[in-house]
Parts: C-alpha cells; sequence; structure tokens
C-alpha cells in the first residue's frame, strides 16, 4: 500500500548512500550467495575422500534336490549373512582401502556337514597403491584443487559487483546533485526572463517599446518554464535511479523517500599519478585475478593429463582372517559315518577369538601394470592442455595490456574534465559580465529586447556547460576508482 503522505527527507552524503548500497542493495544481496554456492562445490569435491560405510543382511533358503549319491534326499539349507564395511579413497598419493567383517549362521539337514548349525567370521582388509598414474595428482584431486580455485574467482565476482556498485551509487549521488543544480540554473534563468517581460510590459503600456518586445519576452518565459518543467522531473528521475541503488527496491514505502544529497561535488584539479594508479590496477583489478586463476586451473589440468600418461603401475594387497565354529556332528564308522549325536560346541566368542589371533590368515600381495600401446587419448588431452595453459597465459597479458589502456584513458579523462571546468567557469563568468551590460543598456535605452534575450540565453548556456563539466569531473574520477579494482561494466 501506498503511504498518504510522503516520508520525511533523507539527507544524506556520497559515504552514506555507498553505505546503504552495501547493506540493502538486492543485486548485491544474489551476489553474496555466489560465494556460499561455491563452498558447496568444494565439499562436495572433498565428499570424494570420505570414508563410506556399508552393510547388508540377507537370509537364504534353500531347498536342493537328490542330484547325487551322496544326497540322495532333498536338503533343505538356511543361510543368515551379515556384512559390515568401510571403504575410503585417501587425498594423498591416490590410495584406497577397504575393511570388511562378515558373519554367517547356516542350518543344514544335509549330512555330509561337520557343523550344525555352522557359524563362520571373516575380516578382511583390502588397499591399492598407485606408483606411477594417480600418484600426485588424479582426477578427484584435481577436482578439489579446481573447485578451491572457483571458490577464489567467486570472491572476485563477489568484490567485482561491490566494486560497481558503489562506482554506480556515486554516480547517481552525483547526477542527482548535478540535476538539482540545473533546476536552480534554469529557475534563475526563468526569473531573467520574467523580469525582462515585466519591464517589457510597462514599456509597451507607456508607448515606449513595440508589442513585439512583449510577445519576444513572453516567448522566452514559456520557453524558461519547459526547461524547469523538465529539470524538475530529471530530478525526481535521478532520485529514483539512486533509490533503486541503495534500498530494497521491492518496498514500496522507499520510493516516497526523498533524497537529500548533501554533499558538493569535487572540483578541485589535483595531479594524477597515472603510474601509481596503473600500479594498483595490475595489482587489485578482480578480472586480472580471475585470469591468472584461470591459469592456475589451466595448469591443473596440465598436470592431470601429464600424468595420466604415465602406466598405470599398483601395489595391491589384501589380509583376510577367519573362523569356524558351531555344533560339531559326531559320526562313527567310515566315510561318511553314521550320526550319532551332537559334539561339542564352539561358541561365538570362540570363532571372533579366531579371527582376532589370526589362527587362519590369508595374505595377498602383488602388482598390476596397464599401459597403453600407440598413440593414446591421453597424449592428446596433455597436448591439448599445454596448449589452454599457453592461451590463458597470453590471455593475461592481454588482459593487462587492457587494464593498462583503460586506467590510462580514464587518467587523461579526469585531467581533460579538471580544465574544462576552468574554461566553462570563465565563459559562465563572462557570459554573466555581457549579460549584466546588455541589461544595463537596455534599461538606458541602447539597446534591445532581442539582445537581452540572447545575453539571458548565452549565460544559461554558458551555466549548463559549467554543471555539465562538472559533472563529467565527478563520474570521471568515479570511473578512474573504480577502474583500479573493477573492469567496466559489460566486460
Amino acid at each position: 500500500r501506498t503511504p498518504s503522505t510522503p516520508a520525511a527527507p533523507m539527507s544524506l552524503t556520497v559515504d552514506e548512500a555507498v553505505r546503504l548500497a552495501l547493506q540493502n542493495n538486492v543485486d548485491l544481496a544474489a551476489a553474496r550467495l555466489d560465494p556460499q554456492i561455491a563452498d558447496t562445490r568444494v565439499a562436495a569435491a572433498m565428499g570424494l575422500f570420505k570414508p563410506a560405510v556399508g552393510s547388508s543382511v540377507q537370509r537364504n533358503n534353500a531347498l536342493a534336490p537328490p542330484s547325487n549319491l551322496l544326497t540322495p534326499t532333498p536338503t533343505r539349507t538356511d543361510v543368515v549373512t551379515t556384512n559390515v564395511n568401510l571403504n575410503q579413497r585417501l587425498p594423498w598419493f591416490g590410495t584406497s582401502y577397504t575393511v570388511g567383517w562378515d558373519t554367517s549362521h547356516t542350518s543344514s539337514d544335509s549330512f555330509l556337514n561337520s557343523y550344525n548349525p555352522l557359524l563362520r567370521s571373516g575380516l578382511a582388509f583390502s588397499f591399492s597403491q598407485p606408483l606411477f598414474k594417480d600418484l600426485f595428482t588424479d582426477a578427484a584431486r584435481t577436482g578439489v584443487a579446481v573447485s578451491r580455485t572457483n571458490r577464489t574467482i567467486a570472491d572476485t565476482r563477489l568484490r567485482e559487483s561491490e566494486v560497481r556498485t558503489t562506482a554506480a551509487v556515486k554516480a547517481a549521488y552525483w547526477n542527482l546533485v548535478s540535476a538539482r543544480a540545473n533546476v536552480d540554473a534554469r529557475q534563475a534563468a526563468l526569473r531573467l526572463a520574467q523580469e525582462l517581460a515585466r519591464v517589457n510590459k510597462a514599456k509597451v503600456d507607456v508607448g515606449q517599446s513595440p508589442p513585439i518586445d512583449l510577445l519576444s519576452a513572453e516567448a522566452e518565459v514559456a520557453s524558461n518554464q519547459e526547461q524547469v518543467i523538465v529539470a524538475e522531473t530529471a530530478v525526481k528521475q535521478a532520485e529514483d535511479r539512486l533509490r533503486v541503488l541503495i534500498f530494497d527496491a521491492a518496498r514500496r514505502d522507499v520510493w516516497n523517500v526523498a533524497l537529500n544529497p548533501t554533499d558538493t561535488p569535487p572540483v578541485g584539479s589535483a595531479a594524477i599519478d597515472v603510474d601509481a594508479a596503473v600500479t594498483n590496477a595490475l595489482r587489485d583489478r578482480v578480472d586480472l585475478t580471475r585470469s591468472r586463476k584461470d591459469v592456475e586451473n589451466a595448469r591443473l589440468n596440465e598436470r592431470l593429463t601429464g600424468n595420466q600418461r604415465l602406466p598405470d603401475i599398483r601395489l595391491n594387497g589384501s589380509y583376510q582372517a577367519s573362523g569356524l565354529g558351531g555344533t560339531e556332528i559326531l559320526r562313527s564308522g567310515g566315510f561318511p559315518g553314521t550320526i550319532v549325536g551332537p559334539g561339542q560346541v564352539t561358541s561365538f566368542g570362540t570363532i571372533l577369538n579366531q579371527l582376532f589371533k589370526s589362527d587362519y590368515p590369508t595374505w595377498v600381495l602383488g602388482f598390476s601394470v596397464s599401459y597403453p600401446i600407440g598413440q593414446s587419448a591421453e597424449d592428446a588431452n596433455l597436448a591439448r592442455t599445454r596448449l589452454e595453459s599457453a592461451q590463458a597465459e597470453q590471455r593475461v597479458k592481454s588482459a593487462e595490456g587492457r587494464v593498462i589502456q583503460q586506467v590510462r584513458d580514464a587518467a587523461w579523462k579526469v585531467e581533460m574534465n579538471a580544465r574544462r571546468i576552468e574554461t566553462a567557469r570563465a565563459s559562465r563568468e563572462l557570459a554573466e559580465q555581457r549579460r549584466d551590460v546588455e541589461q544595463k543598456r537596455f534599461d538606458v535605452g541602447m539597446s534591445t529586447s532581442f539582445l537581452v534575450i540572447q545575453s539571458q540565453r548565452d549565460l544559461a548556456q554558458a551555466r549548463q556547460n559549467e554543471l555539465a563539466s562538472v559533472l563529467a569531473y565527478d563520474l570521471s574520477l568515479v570511473d578512474l576508482e573504480a577502474l583500479q579494482q573493477a573492469g567496466p561494466v559489460g566486460q
């Protein structure tokens, strides 16, 4: 709902306007989410090195038909198996390992079994260690490094948004100051025209001047009134542009806050240290930082593809320990014997003791080798990434050249506009003197209404030129400051 009464005017300096923009600007609020999004990408890349735990429980009940002389009757077997495992890829040297523990409980009516129920438990550990390929880098570790570099790039984009928003706020602030000054200049021109019309009317009434002089003066009044209307509208538009930058534009109430800028525009002509400005830009420009980070990413990819050309030689090892027990079946006679009843019971604790004492160990240690014959895709990828790395380095040099040119161009504009202020001020002072002289000559009958109107127009134009030169100087200062930290909009 739009408030029925306008809010109180807000007086603010240019620094206060920048502070409000950094707090409230919606585009900046969106840009601040980019580093957080990049953090999630780093976490996702690091997730490949997190340990993973798995487990399973299953029951298998089977009735096997009689298939040979040893199993002349149907045999039922019921097996309950549990498994727990842990596997992980380490972020160092490409090592991976797996640890697992499993147990099973088997019940069967087969007379061939030695235990019923049969309890079994096993502990297994295996590892794989690359010796050449994937030893110092691989796709996962490269992905983490690239995501971290991209996280830094996200910071530079946020910084770039802040710099550009700051520059836009300062530009909008000085445009508003200039628009208000333009209203004052147009109103002053209107007052001069109204005074001339009043004098001409008095002279026409007493027959000292022809009616055409009054018509000319009144036409000039109407023209200046139009210019005042246009200038006042420009102030409203300038206020709106500043409101969009320093407030949350979705709030309806902020559009009724009248903005009253209190700072006067800088009109000094201090000498610009161009070399220092170029040095600052080459050190601080965020687009250059991004280009250098692109070089880092290209080198990471080059290192990865170079590593992938190496032979895939791995050291593989595993260890297994087993334990067995349950209720022993006693037999008598020859093979297969006659079951006479249950025997000794081996508890599950005893089975675990067998497991951890390594009563029944199995060790495996070996190497695996894989190497492509002839030209491989890795060779082509390495050639491509080397070219991309060289290309990224050349782009950094090209960007540095553009930065130097942009900063120097901005510095020349500052110096040019500072000199424009001096000439525009002198022109305005001369126009004021000419208008005063022409008005005095008109008062004593030595000049015409046409010449007075012309001198008033020249004065109004001189004031416009002075205001335009001051605004151009202020905006060029803003550009020079911003170009030392971020590239121009649209680059």
